[in-house]
Order: C-alpha cells, then sequence, then structure tokens
C-alpha cells in the first residue's frame, strides 16, 4: 500500500445549493468522485437537505 495520498481524493464534504427547484452542486470534479466515507456521508445529508429546499422553494 503507497503512503502517498491519492492527489484525486475529496476530503471536503460537497457544498449543494438548493436553487429554483432544483439542487445544484458546483464543487465536484466533472469525472468520477473518489470521497473519503465521512465526506461521502455529510455530502449525502447534505443533498438530502438540499433536495428538501429545492422543493419548498418550487
Amino acid at each position: 500500500m503507497s503512503d502517498k495520498p491519492d492527489p484525486d481524493l475529496i476530503v471536503d464534504p460537497l457544498t449543494p445549493r438548493a436553487k429554483h427547484g432544483v439542487v445544484v452542486v458546483k464543487d465536484p470534479p466533472e469525472a468520477a468522485m473518489n470521497l473519503t466515507a465521512d465526506a461521502a456521508e455529510i455530502s449525502g445529508l447534505r443533498l438530502i437537505d438540499a433536495a428538501d429546499r429545492a422543493r419548498e422553494r418550487d
């Protein structure tokens, strides 16, 4: 196993926003994402929250 961290590994959670009935996520790369378990869990919760807020604004 390599001691070098994966440069493509996302360690910070995504920051989705609710906007006009949709959820906008601008910070992920366009290709596949590699997230740490913590970043994935928090991102998932944030996406659910943003979806709820997007429905309220629609």
